[in-house]
């Protein structure tokens, strides 16, 4: 249920904010049964803002959000111009047939990013275009520099 929560959460705030699509680019993983989803924006300037929402919610807690990390850092110009010309260059993104791969039903989560008012295909599974790839290596990089505790 958290899961599901999450993903309108992160559809909510993609809709919401589509008047800075052009200087936001958003990650969304999905999160799954044991592991937290999280959303990453990038502006243009390079400031790198994140979310990760709980696997579980508290249903007694009196302390909202006291469960949700929001953390960021400052990404070099160079980078965050890298990531958003793979971004740009791999637009429309509803060129690409969604695409789907067997994932594991406890551990399983989807990847997807979002700009300009469009959202990718999933990113966690096997990919054919180039600019798909060079998008997801861009992300990816960027995921793993943020160290992203989706477990706990």
């Amino acid at each position: 249920m958290a899961t599901i929560s999450f993903i309108i959460l992160a559809i909510f705030f993609t809709l919401v904010s589509s008047n800075n699509e052009n200087n936001i680019i958003r990650i969304i993983n999905s999160g799954s049964t044991n592991t937290a989803g999280y959303v990453i924006e990038l502006q243009r300037d390079g400031n790198v803002k994140w979310t990760v929402d709980p696997r579980t919610h508290q249903i007694f807690s009196t302390t909202p959000s006291s469960t949700t990390t929001q953390n960021n850092i400052q990404l070099s110009l160079s980078r965050t111009n890298n990531i958003f010309q793979a971004a740009e260059q791999a637009l429309p993104f509803s060129q690409y047939a969604p695409i789907f791969c067997i994932k594991s039903v406890s551990f399983g989560t989807t990847l997807h990013v979002t700009y300009n008012g469009q959202q990718t295909p999933d990113l966690s599974c096997p990919l054919k275009d180039q600019r798909l790839i060079n998008l997801s290596k861009y992300i990816h990089e960027l995921i793993g520099d943020l160290h992203i505790n989706t477990f706990g």
